[in-house]
C-alpha cells in the first residue's frame, strides 16, 4: 500500500501543478481507488468523481457501452475498458478519464477468465489501455490493481503533459 500511497502523492501534486482535472470509472475496484485518491486532502483540486460500474447495466446506462459489446468480448476487455472511459470523458468535465474493468479470483465452478484487468486511460487526443494478468487472492488483487492504475495515470500524464 505505501508504494500507491507514494504513487499518489506524487499524481496529487502533478495534476494540482498542471491543472489536470481527473475522474475515474471502477468496476473491478469498486471506488477503491477513488476512496484512495479522496483520503488525501487537497484532492477537490484535481478529482472529479467516479462512476462505479460494478453491473454491466452502469457500464451500458451510464457509460455508453453497447450491450452487444460486452456481450461479444466480455466486461472484462479492452474493448469495454476502452469504451468506459470514452463514456466517462464524455460525461465528466475532465481531463483524463480512468476506467478499470476486470476479473479478482478465478470463479472455479464456472469455465470464467484467469484473474486479469484492463486498465484504460482518455484524454482529448489520446487514450491507452494496459493489460495485466493478476496472481494474489482477491484482496491481493484489487491492491495490485490501484498500484498498476496509478503507474499507468503517472506515466501517461508524463509522457502527454509533461513533454519538453
Amino acid at each position: 500500500m505505501n508504494k500507491s500511497l507514494e504513487k499518489l502523492k506524487k499524481l496529487h501534486e502533478l495534476c494540482i501543478l498542471h491543472g489536470i482535472k481527473i475522474s475515474t470509472a471502477e468496476s473491478c475496484t469498486g471506488g477503491f481507488i477513488s476512496k484512495l485518491i479522496t483520503d488525501l486532502s487537497g484532492s477537490s483540486k484535481f478529482y472529479v468523481g467516479s462512476i462505479i460500474a460494478y453491473s454491466n447495466n452502469v457500464k451500458c446506462d451510464h457509460l455508453n457501452v453497447p450491450n452487444d459489446v460486452i456481450q461479444k468480448y466480455g466486461a472484462v476487455s479492452k474493448e469495454v475498458s476502452r469504451l468506459m472511459a470514452e463514456g466517462l470523458f464524455e460525461c465528466m468535465e475532465c481531463n483524463i478519464a480512468i476506467a478499470t474493468t476486470g476479473l479478482m479470483e478465478l470463479d472455479k465452478s464456472s469455465n470464467s477468465k484467469m484473474p486479469q484487468v484492463f486498465i484504460a486511460i482518455k484524454s482529448d487526443n489520446t487514450l491507452s489501455v494496459s493489460h495485466f494478468p493478476l496472481h494474489g487472492n482477491r484482496q491481493e488483487n484489487r491492491l495490485n490493481t490501484v498500484n498498476y492504475t496509478f503507474d499507468c495515470l503517472y506515466d501517461f500524464i508524463h509522457k502527454n503533459y509533461l513533454v519538453s
